[in-house]
């Protein structure tokens, strides 16, 4: 019994030069796989298995068809399985702190426009919250406008206090300057007139005296005349003493206590000024901390109260933009989310996404063996399973920089690249999430040598075709070069016109030449020292540009 295998399940297989260095290389890596492959290719070549094609049932020699092989062209192809996805999705995500439930969930795959209900959560304890801190916001307003009136006293007492501790330096300076100025000079000028009139009264003295000793030694006088002009002259003397005294008084001990007295007074009065300004600083800065407190104690609660207020509103969770609700799971089976009404959800946690189906993209993964072969700008095929007889065509927007390593549990040697193919077209059947295979046109192999894929069959690593000369057929070995899912080229081993048959019988399948199966020294594959000749013996020849399409063949 025979079995047909897919390009896609042979592309590592057999491929051109350039390829088959890169799985040899990939097949040292995994000794086990390539040790379980050799056995498989033994046994199958003891037991004379033939690697074929089938095509219904075995052909009789009424049915054989054949064909000339003649020089084509055709496009070399990297077919991958993927899944479309939008282009621009933008994911909706819980934005309340902690976790909450879902108490609403809009159905999945409905169609939704800017401002939506998409979600809504429970909102019970953030409701709370809100009541406590209005409740704190009320008190706190009122402290903090109590807080500025008694500011406002303060600023008025402190100038008020000010203003008299300046105006008591002004009139120590003032009381300083009328003394100095005023009092004093009178003072002297009253002790100088009295001093003077002192001495005035006390030459008249003198001189009455003096008359009054003839006039009483001329017998003019009593002696009791004389001895009262004595008199006035002992008291003139003594007005005149006391009138100095005075003098000396006020200058020696008066004037020096009093001046000393105003500029401590001035001295005084300046350092209360300094004390009351020290003083009024340091009460308004207390004030206006406190104050200062009270305003950011406020605001703290104004922007708790404002968090919970967003946190309430953030409750209600509404589409940023148009698109398609598409419940988010998780990215894969390991990482499934319970997205439904009743369901826990987390801050920061994506619920929905929202994709725009007016561009979609088809997400497949490329092998790290082909990566050499795609670039951006590639066209591509597409088809999208639940569309059949539509065909969409994109090209290569994206590759990944590094390898995804999603999936290396499962084999650690396995590495893959997300590239991403976006259509040039739209179609109102297309939807996130649904299957897509992709053809990726790497290169396209202009004038050389082909035949249908269907008319090569395969043994041990060996490629035969059945020539037809003439009604005599026979298996004939060839080398092959790139292929597309309908032909392969052939390097080596026929010519054109050749005739060959597109299908043959179990007894001319029997005709296929036991031989040895390719296995190279580091593992499965063609031999590393494996030429591919042109027809006519041109010398290896090297794929055009990136092209090491995928050979199908046959397996039994």
């Amino acid at each position: 019994m025979t079995t047909t295998t897919s390009p896609a399940e042979l592309e590592h297989a057999v491929s051109s030069p350039a390829r088959s260095g890169t799985v040899a290389g990939g097949a040292r890596r995994r000794p086990l796989r390539l040790l379980l492959i050799v056995a498989v290719v033994l046994a199958t070549t003891a037991a004379g298995t033939v690697a074929v094609r089938e095509l219904g049932s075995d052909a009789g020699d009424a049915d054989l068809e054949a064909m000339p092989v003649t020089r084509r062209s055709f496009p070399v192809m990297i077919r991958e399985k993927g899944e479309l996805k939008a282009a621009n999705s933008v994911d909706v995500k819980c934005q309340v702190e902690g976790r909450s439930t879902i108490i609403w969930l809009i159905e999945e795959g409905t169609e939704v426009k800017q401002g939506d209900l998409l979600v809504r959560l429970a909102s019970d304890q953030i409701e709370e919250k809100v009541k406590n801190e209005e409740i704190k916001l009320t008190k706190a307003e009122a402290a903090a406008a109590a807080a500025e009136k008694e500011h406002e006293i303060l600023l008025d007492q402190n100038a008020s206090d000010l203003r008299k501790a300046q105006l008591a330096l002004d009139m120590a300076e003032i009381e300083k300057r009328k003394y100095l100025e005023g009092d004093y000079v009178q003072t002297i000028n009253d002790i100088e007139l009295e001093l003077r009139r002192a001495k005035k009264v006390l030459e008249r003295a003198e001189s009455d005296l003096v008359a009054s000793k003839e006039l009483h030694e001329g017998g003019f006088i009593s002696m009791a005349d004389l001895a009262n002009d004595e008199i006035k002259h002992l008291e003139a003397e003594n007005a005149l003493t006391k009138a100095r005294l005075k003098k000396e008084i006020e200058e020696k001990y008066n004037h020096p206590k009093l001046l000393q007295q105003k500029e401590s007074d001035v001295e005084e009065a300046t350092k209360e000024l300094a004390r009351v300004k020290k003083s009024n600083f340091a009460k308004q800065e207390k004030s206006a901390s406190e104050l200062e407190a009270k305003k950011a104690e406020l605001a703290l609660i104004r922007e708790r109260l404002a968090k919970y207020r967003q946190q309430q509103a953030n409750c209600e969770i509404r589409a940023p933009q148009a698109g398609l609700v598409v419940y988010d799971t998780g990215h894969s089976r390991w990482d499934r989310r319970q997205i439904t009404e009743g369901a826990e959800v987390y801050e920061r946690q994506s619920i929905i996404k929202l994709p725009d189906p007016s561009v979609m993209v088809v997400q497949v993964r490329i092998h790290e063996a082909k990566t050499n072969r795609i670039e951006r700008g590639q066209p591509a095929r597409v088809r999208v399973e639940g569309i059949p007889d539509e065909i969409f065509t994109g090209k290569v927007t994206k590759i990944a920089v590094l390898a995804d390593s999603q999936n290396m549990w499962l084999n650690p040697d396995l590495k893959e690249y997300e590239t991403e193919i976006t259509l040039d077209q739209s179609h109102a059947l297309l939807k996130p999430g649904m299957t897509a295979r992709a053809d990726i046109i790497v290169d396209q192999v202009e004038d050389v040598l082909a035949v249908p894929v269907q008319s090569i069959f395969s043994k041990a690593g060996h490629h035969f075709v059945f020539r037809d000369r003439q009604g005599d057929c026979a298996p004939l070995e060839v080398e092959l070069g790139v292929s597309s899912d309908e032909f392969v080229e052939v390097v080596d081993g026929v010519a054109e016109n050749d005739r060959i048959l597109l299908a043959v019988s179990e007894d001319m399948r029997r005709m296929l030449p036991d031989v040895r199966p390719v296995v190279p020294p580091g593992g499965a594959g063609p031999p590393a020292d494996a030429k591919t000749k042109r027809p006519g013996g041109g010398g290896p020849r090297k794929a055009p540009g990136k092209s090491s399409g995928k050979i199908p063949r046959k397996t039994g």
